[in-house]
C-alpha cells in the first residue's frame, strides 16, 4: 500500500508531498489483523498529518491537500481537502470504484459548524445528502461537551446565535 499525502500553502507557489507507511497513518492493530480489513486512520484530517510532518503549517496556511492511498487491495482512493480558513473546508473523496463523498464544513460562529456530507455511487449516478448537521462546543477543547442538531431529524438551534 502507497500512501502519500501533496499539499500547497497559500504563502508558496510550490507543492510539498510526503509519504506514509501502513504505520504512520493507520492507528496500531492488534495480532492476527491487517491494515486491509482491520485498519483506521491516526487522524481524521489529512491536515493534522500535515501538521504532524511540519508543525510550522497551520491549517490557516492550508490552501489544499491530497491524500492518495493506492495500490491497496480495498480502498484506493483519493480525497482532495481544500481549506477557507476559519475551520471551513471542502472535502472531496472518490474511490477507484467510483464513488464519491462531499463534505462540506462551514463555521459559521466562534463555537458552531454546520456540515454537509452527500454521496453519489459513481459520476452517472444523482448525489444524495447523507446529512446535514450543525455542531456547537465541537473543537477537541470541549470534547464531552459537544451538542449536535441534525436538519434531516427537524433539529435546530433554538436559539440566536448572533444577537441583534
Amino acid at each position: 500500500m502507497n500512501i502519500e499525502i501533496t499539499y500547497k500553502c497559500k504563502n508558496n507557489t510550490l507543492t510539498t508531498s510526503f509519504e506514509l507507511t501502513s504505520q504512520q497513518y493507520y492507528e496500531t492493530i492488534e495480532e492476527g489483523e491487517n491494515y486491509e480489513d482491520d485498519c483506521i486512520p491516526k487522524y481524521d484530517q489529512t491536515m493534522d498529518y500535515i501538521i504532524a510532518f511540519d508543525s510550522t503549517v497551520t491549517e490557516e496556511l492550508l490552501e489544499y491537500s491530497i491524500l492518495k492511498i493506492q495500490n491497496s487491495i480495498k480502498s484506493n482512493k483519493n480525497i482532495t481537502t481544500t481549506y477557507f480558513g476559519n475551520e471551513s473546508q471542502l472535502i472531496h473523496s472518490i474511490s477507484d470504484t467510483g464513488w464519491e463523498l462531499i463534505i462540506q464544513s462551514i463555521r459559521i460562529a466562534e463555537n458552531c459548524i454546520a456540515i454537509t456530507r452527500m454521496e453519489r455511487a459513481d459520476s452517472k449516478s444523482s448525489w444524495t445528502n447523507i446529512s446535514y448537521s450543525t455542531g456547537l462546543n465541537y473543537k477537541n477543547e470541549q470534547s464531552g461537551k459537544e451538542i449536535w442538531y441534525s436538519a434531516g431529524k427537524g433539529e435546530y438551534i433554538r436559539k440566536d446565535i448572533i444577537s441583534d
